[in-house]
């Protein structure tokens, strides 16, 4: 079994996984004069979902939480799971949610308000997805991150818009927005609108920042797990884990292919991250017949390839496996 995908007990629980102890308190202070790794790291599964699928939003975040850990040992991470519900205790109410469009949206402003010019944010969701045109009245899909049952504005759903702006407002000198649900990549069609890109397209040239945006799935396609290594995982998750704990060290895609081996030098470019994430979440192959590999993730943004998100050695980082494992943090899509 993956290290990865492993559950411990605490966080099956529901208990928030927190690197460094943050809330809204301590992302409120003043930016610190160094720079620094704030990760906001988030999953929201639906009461009616069967108790398996929920724990798997419980081990996405343990496994991003644990491969950003040796990207970036100094990071302050934020990082929280909703434990699993069953429509009966929510029936018999009393219950408190560690995931609303509230919290995800005051942690968003948080990051806006603390987030300093020289700092690198990156953002992991893990919900469900609408497509674009589920409601009649405006055209815009978007993450599930509050229980429809209890706020029927949009279904629960964070709109595509709403959630561009908030991204948009961010003004750290690189963010890195993962998102992984069905039809994930509306965000990409908004925000590559003719309304929104003017916003962001020249940033990376007029003002030497980075925005990435990569999503699991495009804007017309659900996003669903495959069976690997015994366990359901969806490939865009197990491949953002990979990636930032070692394997996208040295991974670019001259012709479309992977670079050969022996390629790695202790630094994770935004280039082979981006390379790495979109190869591996699309080329991973399913271990279970009923559960094919279907991905077709997504990226937009302005970015310089060459820039360096992390550098392994420092701070007792990448030793050259995947951490809690015996596996060489290379990859392959078998």
């Amino acid at each position: 079994m993956s290290r990865f995908f492993r559950h411990r007990p605490a966080i099956i629980a529901g208990l928030a996984l927190v690197a460094v102890a943050v809330g809204m308190t301590a992302w409120a202070a003043d930016a610190p004069a160094m720079p620094r790794t704030w990760v906001l790291l988030v999953a929201k599964p639906r009461v009616i979902d069967p108790p398996g699928m929920q724990r798997r939003g419980i081990a996405a975040v343990e496994a991003i939480h644990e491969a950003v850990s040796v990207a970036f040992p100094g990071a302050v991470v934020d990082a929280l799971a909703e434990g699993v519900i069953t429509p009966e205790q929510f029936r018999r109410g009393g219950v408190t949610e560690t995931v609303t469009g509230e919290i995800f949206r005051k942690r968003l402003e948080a990051l806006a308000a603390t987030a300093g010019p020289d700092d690198t944010v990156v953002i992991y969701t893990h919900s469900h997805g609408r497509k674009a045109g589920f409601e009649d009245a405006q055209p815009l899909g978007g993450i599930v991150v509050d229980l429809p049952v209890r706020r029927t504005a949009h279904e629960g759903t964070l709109l595509w818009d709403r959630y561009a702006e908030a991204i948009l407002a961010i003004p750290a000198r690189t963010v890195v927005v993962l998102t992984m649900s069905c039809y994930a990549g509306g965000l990409v069609d908004h925000l590559e609108s003719d309304a929104v890109a003017p916003r962001w397209r020249q940033r990376r040239t007029t003002e030497g920042r980075n925005l990435v945006v990569l999503t699991s799935q495009n804007a017309d396609l659900e996003s669903g797990p495959i069976g690997k290594d015994g366990e359901l995982v969806n490939p865009f998750t197990l491949a953002v884990a990979r990636g930032f704990a070692g394997a996208a060290d040295g991974f670019v895609l001259p012709g479309g292919e992977p670079a050969p081996p022996g390629a790695k030098d202790g630094e994770l470019s935004i280039g082979e991250l981006i390379d790495f994430v979109l190869h591996a979440t699309e080329h991973t192959r399913s271990e279970v017949a009923g559960r094919p590999n279907t991905a077709k993730p997504c990226v937009t943004g302005c970015f310089d390839r060459t820039d360096i998100l992390s550098r392994y050695g420092a701070g007792g980082g990448r030793t050259g496996t995947t951490p809690g494992t015996t596996e060489d943090d290379s990859w392959s899509p078998r």
